[in-house]
């Protein structure tokens, strides 16, 4: 019986064709998955899908009882809270779990449904060159250095954190330098094995065209979001964002395992 795609049923081997007509050949015949994210990165974000649909179940007072507890505030680190001169629910101990435990709440749904596309989208490539753990650990680290950047910008003020945003302009940073490196674009990418593409040095990063574009449209598009009042009563904390994606840009090249292989 003749195969529609080679009616002469003839078999092809690598060595027989270039390396990329082998790749393309691969790529027509293999169906690409219907979720094509890494397990770590589904986990998380079902993580913060049951947490915020877990505090749309609860009454007011236990509702904004847990966000307290775990959302960050610059106020936390004052003697007292601006909440009727009453101690912030969480103690001492949220002083330190606050600056990660924040990003697993949202405000809304649409302030986590863009947040989860985005990291489906480039939270899957730096989960697929760093592994679970060190996805994990960027993660975290990238959520408290953004927490660290937004305490900084609103110290004496009532302003409340929650978002993965942070975190995820970490994971977008590890991705940018993957993505873009020699000359690659966000359609080659999808071809590439982020496993083993070397990521695109920092003073190459910023003489990237590519690169330079797609970070001023984010950051641009941040700071007019932020300017104008897009999200409703939120702001958007570009500060936060900003200190996340430094983190991830200057640590990739410590955590990358490629670097010690």
């Amino acid at each position: 019986m003749n195969d529609e795609k080679f009616p002469e049923n003839r078999r092809f081997e690598e060595d027989r064709l270039t390396r990329e007509e082998f790749e393309a050949l691969n790529v027509r015949r293999t169906p690409p998955p219907a979720i094509n994210a890494p397990g770590v990165v589904l986990l998380l974000a079902g993580t913060i899908l049951v947490i915020h649909a877990g505090l749309q179940l609860v009454d007011s007072d236990t509702h904004n009882r847990i966000v307290l507890t775990l959302a960050f505030l610059p106020a936390r680190f004052q003697t007292l809270s601006e909440l009727g001169g009453q101690l912030l629910p969480g103690g001492e101990i949220a002083r330190i779990t606050s600056f990660f435990s924040y990003a697993l709440l949202h405000g809304s749904w649409t302030h986590l449904v863009i947040n989860m596309v985005w990291m489906l989208a480039f939270g899957s490539v730096a989960a697929r060159r760093l592994g679970a753990a060190r996805f994990i650990g960027l993660s975290m680290l990238a959520a408290g250095v953004a927490a660290a950047f937004s305490m900084v910008m609103n110290w004496g003020t009532g302003a409340i954190l929650v978002g993965a945003s942070g975190a995820i302009a970490g994971q977008m940073a590890v991705a940018v330098r993957l993505i873009f490196a020699h000359g690659g674009t966000l359609m080659t990418s999808l071809r590439k094995d982020i496993s083993l593409v070397p990521p695109e040095s920092l003073p190459r990063l910023f003489t990237n065209r590519s690169a330079v574009i797609f970070m001023a449209i984010w950051f641009g598009v941040d700071m007019l979001s932020a300017s104008s009042g897009l999200m409703g009563g939120a702001r958007i904390a570009w500060e936060a964002h900003l200190g996340g994606f430094l983190t991830g840009l200057l640590v990739f090249g410590w955590l990358d395992p490629a670097r010690r292989s």
